[in-house]
């Protein structure tokens, strides 16, 4: 409990619990036969764009994680705001989670992406953005965490509590995994990061 940090002795605690906890022993290949032919709803929302939505069969399911990709600087914030965006605009609830970025900032983005008002230009039409956003159905909480402060237990706890308050998320966005701080230490970052990415594979599920 001394050299232990909390999330570290909650997530053994909750590891030693869950041991006697689960009475699933997988799937039977025979005698599961008739699960695997009914069909299942993944009430996919839409990433806004064709060629993507083509090959993801309608976009990102209810319980599937999506990562985004690419090299420093070319966007991948951005492409994150306007998967939330697409969400929102379709109704559904989003939490976007940032490690690097102020949630001010993020917002921002969020406003320019849904107005289609140029980021550098969203100051001077605040009115009309404001107009817009009153009109828009889903929702959007931006929590702003410091760079490698978080874990995902901080994630799950806060989603938890948006969940006690009504507040139910359809998606949430991770800005981004590798900033995150893993639960338990590791030598090398590859395995930390897979880690996380396997914490946020379980977060999805729920």
């Amino acid at each position: 409990i001394r050299t232990s940090s909390y999330d570290e002795i909650s997530q053994t605690i909750n590891d030693a619990l869950k041991l006697g906890a689960d009475n699933n022993y997988g799937y039977d290949y025979l005698a599961d036969f008739e699960e695997r032919f009914q069909i299942k709803a993944r009430n996919p929302v839409s990433t806004g764009w064709t060629v993507i939505d083509k090959i993801t069969h309608g976009g990102l399911g209810s319980g599937e994680l999506g990562v985004v990709i690419a090299p420093t600087g070319v966007g991948k914030s951005m492409a994150l705001v306007h998967l939330g965006a697409e969400a929102i605009k379709a109704g559904l609830t989003v939490v976007h989670y940032t490690l690097e970025l102020a949630d001010t900032v993020v917002a921002t983005r969020y406003d320019s992406s849904m107005t289609g008002i140029p980021i550098n230009e969203i100051y001077n039409y605040k009115n009309k953005v404001h107009e817009f956003v009153q009109g828009v159905e889903g929702k959007l909480i931006v929590k702003e965490y410091p760079t490698k402060s978080a874990t995902t237990a901080m994630i799950k706890n806060h989603l938890d509590r948006l969940t006690r308050r009504g507040m139910s998320p359809d998606m949430v966005i991770v800005d981004y995994g590798d900033l995150l701080r893993p639960v338990k230490s590791q030598r090398e970052k590859r395995i930390e990061l897979e880690s996380i990415y396997e914490e946020l594979r379980g977060i999805a599920q729920i």
